[in-house]
């Protein structure tokens, strides 16, 4: 097989980010992809970040131009649908009824046939026809505010509590992000990034489900959907948020992001903040640790998540600065590397793409373009060992495979294949009767595992017997929803036993400790193989194979090492300061990938009876985060990717935020035709000279300034210009919002603590077979006494498993 899915035929219809990026994954995994784009192009080719990303995302594809407005090309889209199997769009539902994509009338042509569609808003009432750009659903869903957090965190503010110290005042060099206040667009495009993960899922969710029942379905995620995700850390609402260690400083718009100037003007980023290993080696003049130099595990001083824990990084964050202006980056981080402290250069995604180190894992791969030559750009982004994947070809123009797809199309047309119409029942969710093993930490390893617990697998998570900490908080509270806990000490031989159970009943087990450890610990690969030669084994890990891969990892370091930091803090102007905003794909990206994996090769199993060891990493995560950047391998010529300002507010005159005399809106432009509408409105012969963005800004600012945000939003939205405001309290109403609860995008659930926890719900949609909240957080050990029965242990054995501390047993939830 040339990767999982060799022999899937995949009708790619999207524009924009996130449908691109999709298709690309699917192409790089064995489908045949065919891009159909009207006649000219997709316009994304030439637009913003699809315009640098086309020639990543539009790799080792076919391109066919149909007019879907004209009926012969419809018909030949039609007949291409008889021999498909995923045809993905990004078209709200009255454009798919228009245009002939509407889920009945392609499953009247083609019942096996996955239809995905990839929308703004998924077609909820509220929002209906408001354009779908990631900078505007930023705005109208409050992303943008959430990327900086607010004050005390969000999670206060829905709870109804005063935040924790509300009169604190950040102290100089302890501020985030650009120094204004009001929210802050992204150099990143998160948004549509969420919805190829999520799409993804989706789609290989329902080809599992295909090969057990022989029918496809309408599956679809949106860019709403992907503000839920990206806003999983402070969108939570709690009945009792005064609960010990679930608040925490992390969504705290006043808690720094632990980013440092080094004395050659480089930055770097050191996270969790380890001020004990800074102080310690930077005393002299020389940076130097000593035999008692610790790194993370043994150091005397760390801070914890805790909000009270705020004041000290506000004492030790102007105090490491200091330090590490004295030294040059480069020492900074060998030393760190060294004693195992997670501590990262910050680079921009071009440096990353030329990095030896990525290049030779494979996560970074070099396309023969035959106009640019060697072009470096994201490559394998997740790993199934035993399906190994070609190596992509470069994009090719619209059109070039015009004569042999329509032949195709006539080929169809002339014979039409049969197609079994089953009546196989199908599941109650595409993973009920999956049981997934989760040994995952922090939020990289459960994010994943969370994922397959909404598509209905049982999902058991592994604790240890001192997790009560970390799980009692609101981070750990958002991604581990729908599982059942069984607390170990898989130190003792007899944990290990109970373990070994476990394994010999589960198809899926996954875990993002350093691998080193899972082989001491033995719940490496070939050990749990042993136990069950059909396992499907995930690993994920902070880096890429190679000297990285042992060190330790989070979303904020592999920010740093990718270029999401660089574009997120405008560093590619005068002035930019390195970002992590709280919205960031580093941790969930890398659990979507994971998920993504994990279905694929379920598949890969139930066709081919065998399991196999599967894996991804943050880093990677990042590097698909910012795939819009490419460079050729010589480091010459670089893709024409959008530039944020240093002041977060946007990119060109004309696609950028503007503060009002009365709030903040979001103007983007990025048409011709819209940009000169814009002009019309505001009065001046246009939006600005491309040459001289500054001024141009500075122009329209001023222009701007003379109104509230309402009033200019119903002006330019009136004369058809994309804006929306920019607002602070979506949130506010979102767990409210009957047509979210209705769809299950937002979920609440009793919780023994909390009373009652509100929290996204669902992230992709299923038509026949719907994903499924089974249930809220756990508390450790809540389910061990359930398990443990299952597993044929009596009630006497468990007593004595719980007296010898080898199990956790709360029997008082």
């Amino acid at each position: 097989m040339t990767g999982v899915l060799d022999g899937i035929n995949v009708l790619d219809l999207t524009t924009g980010v996130g449908g691109p990026m999709a298709t690309m994954l699917l192409a790089d995994h064995g489908a045949r992809v065919t891009k159909i784009e009207p006649p000219g192009g997709d316009p994304g080719r030439t637009s913003g970040w699809t315009a640098s990303g086309a020639q990543v995302w539009h790799r080792s594809k076919r391109s066919a131009e149909l007019d879907l407005h004209d009926n012969a090309d419809r018909a030949r889209l039609q007949a291409l649908v008889l021999g498909a199997d995923v045809l993905v769009h990004c078209h709200e539902a009255d454009e798919e009824t228009a245009l002939g994509l509407d889920f009945t009338t392609l499953h009247a042509l083609n019942p096996r046939l996955i239809v995905c569609a990839i929308t703004a808003y998924g077609g909820v009432a509220a929002h209906a026809g408001r354009p779908g750009r990631d900078a505007l659903v930023g705005a109208r869903t409050g992303q943008h505010y959430e990327a900086r957090g607010t004050a005390g965190g969000t999670l206060a503010r829905l709870g109804g509590v005063e935040p924790f110290l509300p009169e604190l005042e950040v102290p100089e060099g302890c501020e985030t992000g650009a120094h204004r206040d009001g929210p802050l667009v992204a150099g990143v495009p998160w948004l549509g990034a969420a919805t190829c993960y999520q799409a993804l899922i989706a789609i290989s969710a329902a080809l599992l489900v295909r090969e057990r029942t022989g029918r496809g379905q309408r599956v679809g995620t949106s860019m709403l959907q992907g503000a839920l995700t990206t806003t999983m850390g402070g969108w939570q609402r709690a009945a009792h948020p005064e609960a010990d260690n679930w608040q925490s400083w992390v969504v705290d718009s006043r808690a720094p992001k632990a980013v440092f100037r080094c004395a050659d003007g480089r930055w770097v980023h050191q996270w969790t903040p380890l001020p004990s290993f800074v102080l310690s080696v930077s005393e002299g003049d020389e940076l130097a640790a000593t035999d008692d130099t610790t790194g993370v595990k043994d150091a005397p001083l760390r801070i914890g998540v805790d909000s009270a824990e705020i004041l000290l990084l506000h004492h030790y964050i102007p105090l490491m600065a200091e330090r590490f202006a004295k030294f040059p980056a480069e020492p900074w981080v060998a030393l760190a590397a060294e004693k195992k402290v997670p501590l990262q250069p910050i680079r921009s995604p071009e440096e990353a793409l030329l990095d030896p180190l990525c290049v030779a894992d494979g996560c970074v791969i070099e396309v023969d373009d035959p106009h640019l030559g060697p072009v470096r750009q994201v490559g394998r982004v997740y790993q199934l060992h035993a399906c190994p994947t070609a190596a992509p070809t470069a994009p090719v123009a619209p059109g070039t495979h015009n004569d042999e797809v329509y032949a195709e199309a006539d080929a169809l047309r002339a014979s039409p294949p049969v197609i079994d119409r089953s009546a196989t029942p199908a599941p109650a969710a595409p993973l009920a009767g999956v049981k997934v093993l989760d040994l995952g930490l922090a939020v990289a390893g459960p994010w994943g595992t969370m994922m397959l617990a909404d598509l209905g697998a049982d999902v058991i998570k592994v604790n240890t017997l001192h997790d009560d900490y970390w799980m009692a908080t609101h981070i750990a509270m958002g991604c581990n929803r729908g599982k059942r806990s069984i607390s170990l000490n898989l130190k003792d031989p007899a944990a290990m036993a109970v373990l070994h159970r476990l394994v010999e009943q589960a198809d899926v087990v996954q875990h993002n400790m350093r691998y080193d450890a899972a082989v001491r610990l033995g719940v490496d690969y070939e050990s749990l193989r042993a136990v069950n030669p059909r396992i499907v084994y995930c690993h994920t890990r902070g880096f890429e194979r190679g000297p990285r891969e042992g060190l330790p990892g989070n979303d904020q370091t592999g920010a740093a090492l990718a270029g999401p930091d660089w574009l997120d803090g405008g560093l590619d102007h005068d002035g930019g300061i390195p970002y992590w905003p709280v919205v960031s794909l580093g941790d969930t990206g890398n659990g979507f990938l994971s998920t993504i994996a994990m279905l694929q090769a379920l598949y890969h199993r139930d066709r081919t009876g065998e399991g196999q060891f599967v894996d991804t990493s943050i880093l990677y995560a990042h590097l698909l985060n910012a795939s819009m950047s490419w460079v050729t391998a010589d480091g010459t010529r670089q893709g024409d990717r959008p530039s944020l300002d240093a002041m977060q507010l946007g990119f060109t005159a004309a696609h950028r935020m503007y503060e009002t005399a009365d709030g903040w809106l979001v103007v983007a432009a990025t048409a011709d035709h819209e940009a000169e509408r814009l002009a019309s409105v505001l009065g001046v012969a246009s939006v600005g000279d491309p040459s001289d963005e500054d001024a141009a800004f500075d122009a329209l600012a001023a222009t701007f300034a003379t109104k509230p945000a309402t009033e200019w939003f119903a002006r330019l939205d009136a004369a058809g210009v994309p804006c929306e405001v920019s607002d602070p309290d979506y949130v506010l109403g979102v767990f409210d919002d009957p047509e979210l609860v209705e769809r299950g995008w937002v979920t609440s659930q009793p919780h023994p603590v909390l009373g009652r926890l509100d929290t996204l719900g669902l992230l992709f949609d299923l038509s026949e077979t719907p994903g499924v909240v089974q249930r809220g957080p756990f508390m450790v050990g809540q389910h061990s006494r359930e398990i443990m029965r299952e597993l044929g242990y009596s009630d006497e054995e468990i007593a004595q498993l719980a007296l010898d501390g080898v199990l956790k047993v709360r029997d008082d939830l």
